[in-house]
């Protein structure tokens, strides 16, 4: 009987920290999206959209699998089913005073600026009302060393928009739960690692 091998290897633990080429990107879910962990993604206009910094605590992703037990007759449990299937993202925001982060937040159709003058900045005007969030494509980037992990979310929305605190002791943030729904192959979402060991 042989033994087996042990898997141990430091060199494929990972910490993410943001990429200096952006760490969270949105774009209309038409967008060409990138298919590796490497690829660069489609800018400009109607592409994909730097949202800035996030918050220390960086991306969490959430999955659920609600089951339901089946029991036979006598109580032996035989199966479990699963009942529904969902992905659930949440981050901060950080850069408060940004008209694409204030359109995450509150819809890009409620978010207009007016570009600075002699006698005033520039000036960011949010309509807040109950209109639905948009509907877009997400990109989120992170690298560890050589690594790099990249997440997809083909078609998300932001859901819910946590509490907005003014207060002197932080700074203010945007918090958002986004949720992921399935494209045409019935995927949330895309997982890309690669681990920078070049042939």
């Amino acid at each position: 009987m042989t033994a087996p091998t042990s898997a141990q290897n430091v060199s494929q633990l990972a910490a993410f920290s943001p990429r200096t080429s952006g760490s969270v990107m949105w774009a209309p879910t038409n967008t060409a999206l990138p298919t590796t962990s490497y690829a660069t993604l489609t800018g400009g206009t109607g592409g994909f959209v730097d949202l800035g910094y996030l918050d220390e605590n960086g991306l969490k992703q959430k999955e659920d699998r609600s089951n339901s037990d089946v029991f036979a007759w006598g109580g032996d449990l035989v199966g479990t089913l699963q009942d529904k299937y969902s992905r659930t993202l949440t981050f901060k925001l950080m850069q408060f005073n940004n008209p694409n982060t204030q359109s995450v937040a509150f819809g890009i159709e409620n978010v207009s600026t007016t570009a600075a003058t002699t006698s005033a900045g520039n000036e960011i005007a949010v309509q807040l009302n109950a209109a639905l969030l948009n509907t877009r494509a997400w990109v989120f980037d992170g690298v560890y060393g050589v690594q790099l992990c990249r997440v997809v979310i083909p078609i998300g929305r932001v859901v819910q928009v946590g509490e907005l605190d003014m207060t002197h002791k932080a700074y203010s943030t945007i918090d958002c739960t986004l949720k992921a729904y399935p494209d045409a192959n019935r995927n949330h979402g895309y997982l890309y690692l690669n681990d920078g060991a070049v042939a």
